[in-house]
């Protein structure tokens, strides 16, 4: 049996009736809301920096010649933005003759 919020009221005498009203609340009326518009949201983007847009390609995957490709960076500068280093070349020594 469903019963309604009025006769619940009325059997406990108007008790919990606040409960039962919809709370409104208002804005003051010099408050304007504004909305975004179409083009609005068709110029929004955010630049990261290559360093950044590096370190995001190698996180999904991506090996050092593919991201060198892809951001039209050299093989170096990729690599130093992901702290990758080259081995020293060995030292020369003298020969003993």
């Amino acid at each position: 049996m469903a019963t309604s919020i009025f006769q619940v009221n009325a059997v406990l005498g108007g008790a919990g009736a606040s409960a039962a009203q919809p709370q409104t609340t208002t804005t003051p009326a010099t408050a304007t809301v504004q909305q975004p518009t179409q083009t609005d949201r068709a110029t929004d983007s955010v630049q990261i920096s290559e360093g950044a847009q590096v370190r995001l390609l190698k996180n999904q995957g991506q090996t050092v010649e593919q991201i060198a490709v892809s951001t039209a960076l050299s093989t170096q500068t990729v690599d130093s933005y992901l702290g990758i280093t080259q081995p020293a070349a060995p030292a020369v020594t003298a020969s003993n003759k």
